[in-house]
């Protein structure tokens, strides 16, 4: 019996906010068009998985939805990582995943995981297929230059995709000409909605060159300084007053990103039966999404996880809790 094909691995890194969930959505639709069985394994910074919800909510015919939070899967979590990737290697031939997307947290430094093909437990069975950035070109374009992770993130790549280049077309013309003068050797494609113009190269062919001699991992804005919360709603929030928390500048440290899934009060069920909306804040700008049931038709739960440095944390649960608007006769938690 002839072995069976290695998994290929596409790893898809980038800053905080760069669009990578819908970028892996829209890999993961198109691989699922093709016929092939493809799994994801997310990293997110937090206790709960939003991306991972999203994922589900929109792609219930996966191979495969592992979840990896409150970690790094370039060092804590590496060996949750490897079990996943053998687990799944394991599986029998016809049920086995082919293609495999892992997204980064985007407070990770992708360099210790260009190495996996040489684990022991996967040796012979895994193939890095490529490294895909996004990076967003509403960032500051200084960041290139001023945030050593972003810089590192995007020197690994096999491909990058400059993402919500629409929303800011000069901003994506700066952006455009500090990675080419940076990195000549790498292929740039401006994306929109996630999606990269017909004929743009494949990121799944890409050519992974091993990180230079001596370059340890790095991390930053970082790994080590950044924190994250994360509060779970009872109730319906007030959409108004979410925005006017999320756009707000903090008191005390750096918002970097927040994201969550709630349902907001007074907006009934849409026609899908959920009524349940996801929101991402990055880059200054607040996006609301509808989110369908999940796969097995129940709700996602209602959550949110606010990431940042020099928070405090015990404020921020206050505000989160005081966007409730209970029902009539319904008890709201007492923030203690």
């Amino acid at each position: 019996m002839s072995e069976p094909a290695p998994l290929e691995v596409l790893i898809v890194t980038g800053p905080l906010g760069a669009g990578k969930t819908t970028a892996v959505n829209r890999l993961l639709k198109a691989e699922v068009a093709a016929g092939r069985r493809v799994a994801v394994l997310i990293n997110e910074f937090g206790a709960v998985s939003v991306d991972g919800t999203l994922v589900d909510a929109e792609r219930p015919e996966l191979a495969g939805v592992e979840n990896l939070v409150n970690g790094c899967v370039c060092c804590s979590l590496r060996n949750d990582v490897v079990a996943t990737l053998q687990a799944w290697c394991d599986q029998p031939d016809g049920t086995r995943p082919q293609r495999v997307v892992l997204e980064t947290t985007g407070l990770a430094d992708p360099t210790d995981l260009l190495d996996l093909e040489g684990e022991p437990a996967l040796a012979g069975r895994l193939r890095l297929a490529g490294l895909l950035t996004v990076i967003s070109s509403l960032a500051p374009v200084d960041h290139l230059k001023t945030r050593p992770l972003l810089h590192r993130q995007a020197a690994l790549a096999s491909l990058i995709h400059l993402s919500k280049a629409d929303l800011d077309p000069s901003a994506a013309v700066a952006w455009e000409g500090e990675l080419r003068a940076a990195f000549k050797h790498i292929p740039l494609v401006a994306t929109r909605h996630g999606n990269a113009p017909e004929g743009s190269p494949d990121p799944w062919r890409g050519d992974l060159r091993p990180a230079p001699e001596g370059w340890a991992p790095t991390e930053g804005p970082s790994f080590a300084e950044a924190r994250s919360l994360t509060l779970h709603w009872d109730h319906p929030i007030d959409p108004a007053a979410l925005e006017a928390l999320l756009l707000a500048q903090p008191e005390a440290g750096e918002l970097l990103r927040a994201k969550g899934v709630c349902a907001f009060a007074g907006w009934a069920a849409r026609n899908d039966g959920s009524d349940r909306w996801a929101f991402q804040l990055a880059d200054g700008r607040l996006e609301i999404s509808p989110l369908p049931l999940l796969a097995d038709g129940t709700a996602a739960e209602c959550a949110a996880v606010v990431i940042g440095t020099g928070l405090d944390a015990a404020p921020w649960k206050k505000a989160l809790r005081g966007l409730e608007r209970a029902p009539a006769g319904a008890r709201r938690k007492a923030f203690l």
